[in-house]
């Protein structure tokens, strides 16, 4: 149909790598091999519908299972210029028009999947002129790709099982629910989350919609980018500035009873001041 997935700001960028990938590709490969047709549980996803234009696309929040769906939408582009590649043009066609694009739509409603920021360009980049390999959406390209060519799978009957055999559970929120509490008490199937994770989503749901790229490219990003996998560690310093012990495990509770009712912008401003410091230690 004609829809978009959009992933949220507190969302993590794409971050599954081998090992997940590994372990999709072994069910994948064990549902082709098996004669009996049999459906294969991938997980759970979490969407909420979101206001848009009368004549735009139905759009749906994803507060979970982005992992999952980014790396089923990388797949079924790998598979699509495999297709291309054999002269399968009708395979590649309709995985394009009817899985990856929404084809009479322009824009950023072009896509069925709209990736967090940072992910943004290099999945649309994939999406349409394929993968150049130097972000991790394109090291799960070049993954899936290598593993295909390599096992000889035929691409139709993969395409048949990724599109008929994988079963989730769909939970559709009401425009009411409270994405930010559903998203910090999922414990997803995946790449369990950080203490930073955690932090980013409770800040940018108590930021305006209206504000939430601004101050995640001028604040949270160039701390990401910075601090990387330090980032949880970075904040658990800061809460301890004045002389308080704080667990690696209770850096977000922390963090969360001091920030409390106060300005919650103010409070990030201000871990990113610390994040500078942090990062010429």
């Amino acid at each position: 149909g004609t829809k978009q997935y959009v992933v949220p700001l507190f969302q993590r960028p794409y971050s599954w790598d081998k090992k997940e990938w590994d372990v999709l590709w072994t069910d994948l490969i064990d549902l082709c091999e098996y004669s009996e047709p049999k459906s294969h549980f991938i997980g759970s996803l979490v969407t909420m519908p979101t206001i848009s234009v009368p004549e735009g696309v139905a759009k749906f929040m994803l507060i979970d299972g982005q992992q999952r769906i980014t790396t089923i939408f990388i797949l079924l582009a790998v598979i699509r210029d495999i297709a291309k590649n054999n002269s399968l043009q009708d395979l590649a066609d309709e995985i394009s028009q009817t899985m990856l694009v929404n084809p009479f739509k322009k824009g950023v409603d072009y896509f069925k999947l709209m990736p967090t920021q940072t992910d943004r360009d290099a999945f649309t980049k994939l999406v349409l002129e394929g993968s150049d390999g130097q972000s991790q959406i394109g090291r799960c390209y070049q993954f899936f790709d290598r593993k295909i060519q390599q096992d000889n799978i035929d691409v139709r009957s993969l395409t048949k099982v990724i599109t008929g055999r994988l079963s989730v559970v769909s939970i559709v929120l009401d425009h009411d629910d409270n994405p930010h509490l559903v998203f910090e008490s999922l414990n997803a199937k995946g790449r369990p989350l950080t203490q930073a994770d955690l932090i980013r989503n409770y800040f940018f749901m108590r930021i305006h919609v209206d504000q939430q790229e601004e101050i995640h490219a001028r604040y949270w990003q160039p701390m990401q980018a910075a601090l990387r996998d330090n980032l949880t560690e970075c904040i658990r310093h800061y809460l301890m500035r004045n002389g308080s012990l704080v667990k690696q495990s209770d850096v977000y509770f922390t963090l969360k009873d001091r920030v409390g009712q106060t300005d919650a912008l103010a409070a990030l401003e201000e871990i990113a001041i610390f994040a500078g410091y942090y990062e010429k230690l």
